[in-house]
């Protein structure tokens, strides 16, 4: 590709970020006795399309005794996830720069577990088909799709905003970014001028509004393709049962909570339809949230079932964090405070079985760790096994991840030998954590670092003017990291 008239954005990188829905064992929580793997024991996995790499690559460190493997045309974020491996010694993580036609063919395993974040939204039918296909070829019988992708009705009265931003984008002057700076203020001059779109739907104006805070890579790749089709989950599961694949649970637990609470509504509307379609359920579903992304795991037929073998959990969170009331969804939701903050509590000491966590919480208990893991403040922990291979791996890239944040705001996660996953954490944290890992003073550290790239955090939105309150906000930010932060990496094994 060119550039990205051709169709996909190729000019601009895609962003850093961890997206903690590719973790493995999130989703085998989900299809409980179904999930196409089991802890301690080795599977393959493929992710298509995986940008930067830095999520494919934090779950290669988590996973040692399994392969990771994937694909992204953009040959910088190849690079880039190739850069990852080398300097972490990951010898489980295999990437390329080939097309998903390509991909294919190559010489590649049948995978447990195949992800997709965002790509299907982004890709033309050819390539839509071409994804299908891979599947078919490559997913073993009763493996597992993860798909997150854009969807209707939820984006409906948006379309028109980035119709409008992508012709501006056409016939702006300059690269992409200026083409993508010109086309906000295209939609902001009608915006002003009262035009009637903005008018009838208000809610635009909002969307527009955020889209003025958001980094240019990311704008790039989320509305800048030259093919953009959000979809609904009808089409969606029509286009992927010819390689046996159905819904098997929608990936965020904060939707499988949501998904209870909105059981009766969904029947009430569409009466036996929704009872005996599933797929039409869940475009009711979609109707009824007006949600603009779906997270979606889909299973392959053929595949057999197993006992569940009791869970432990970690917590992701400080009791400290824990709401009262929280929209985790789209639907609000009280939480049982006592109860979760028990649960929470008890964490702080390391993982614990679920019916050892439990038992002392009664009635409550089931329902404050349900809260608590659609909130995404506890995660699946693995047993202890291998545990001591996975803090080898976790620390190399650990320490990579902490050497990159002196120069560079990216790559926001820690890998965790405890769940096998991301724990998020920020640049300004990570720099605590290296200048506590040198001996120095944490606060100083991240001060004389971030000085002397002439950088400063924000403060209520804005820069902080003088070093005196620069020094002294990082200090306040240390002691408040140390208190709540700190014990939680620690527990999760992100920290030694």
């Amino acid at each position: 590709m060119r550039g990205w008239t051709d169709g996909y954005v190729t000019e601009i990188g895609y962003t850093y970020g961890f997206h903690a829905e590719l973790q493995p064992w999130p989703m085998a929580d989900a299809l409980g006795q179904r999930s196409p793997i089991r802890p301690g024991l080795p599977f393959d996995y493929c992710e298509l399309g995986f940008g930067q790499g830095f999520s494919l690559a934090l779950l290669a460190a988590a996973n040692p005794q399994a392969r990771f493997w994937g694909n992204d045309i953009n040959p910088d974020h190849v690079a880039h996830a190739r850069g990852l491996a080398e300097g972490a010694g990951l010898t489980n993580l295999s990437v390329s720069t080939l097309g998903f036609a390509d991909y294919a063919a190559t010489d590649l395993p049948a995978f447990d577990i195949v992800a997709l974040h965002g790509v299907w939204s982004w890709v033309g039918p050819q390539q839509r088909a071409e994804i299908v296909a891979f599947l078919d070829r490559h997913l073993k019988p009763g493996g597992l799709v993860y798909l997150g992708y854009n969807v209707l009705p939820g984006w409906a009265q948006y379309l028109p905003l980035r119709e409008l931003m992508l012709a501006g984008a056409r016939r702006g002057q300059g690269g992409l970014a200026d083409r993508i700076g010109g086309s906000l203020a295209l939609a902001q001059r009608l915006r002003a001028q009262e035009a009637g779109y903005f008018r009838i739907n208000p809610t635009v104006a909002t969307r527009l509004d955020a889209l003025l805070d958001r980094p240019v890579d990311y704008l790039a790749h989320e509305y800048f393709n030259e093919s953009w089709h959000p979809t609904y989950f009808t089409d969606l599961a029509q286009a992927l049962a010819p390689a046996g694949l159905r819904l098997a649970a929608q990936g965020r637990a904060a939707d499988r909570w949501e998904e209870e609470a909105l059981r009766e509504a969904i029947l009430t509307a569409g009466g036996s339809a929704a009872a005996d379609d599933p797929d039409f359920a869940e475009l009711l579903r979609d109707f009824l949230t007006n949600r603009s992304f779906r997270r979606d795991l889909f299973i392959r037929a053929g595949g057999g079932t197993w006992p569940v073998t009791a869970r432990s959990w970690a917590a992701l969170g400080h009791p400290r964090d824990l709401p009262r009331r929280a929209t985790p969804a789209t639907r609000p939701m009280e939480v049982p405070f006592d109860a979760a903050h028990a649960i929470l509590t008890a964490l702080l000491s390391g993982p614990q079985r679920e019916d050892e966590l439990l038992a002392p919480l009664a009635q409550q208990g089931p329902e404050a760790l349900a809260v608590l893991k659609a909130l995404d403040l506890v995660a699946p922990a693995l047993p202890a096994d291998g545990l001591a291979q996975r803090r080898e791996s976790c620390g190399r890239l650990n320490a990579l991840l902490l050497a990159d944040a002196v120069a560079n705001d990216r790559m926001p996660a820690l890998a965790s030998p405890v769940t096998g996953g991301g724990v998020a954490i920020d640049r300004v944290e990570k720099l605590f954590l290296a200048g506590l890992s040198a001996g120095a003073d944490p606060a100083l550290h991240a001060f004389e670092t971030l000085e002397t790239a002439g950088q400063r955090v924000l403060r209520d939105g804005k820069p902080i003017t003088t070093a005196q309150r620069h020094k002294a906000e990082l200090a306040d930010r240390w002691d408040t990291f140390a208190r709540r932060r700190l014990p939680v990496l620690q527990v999760l094994g992100a920290v030694p």
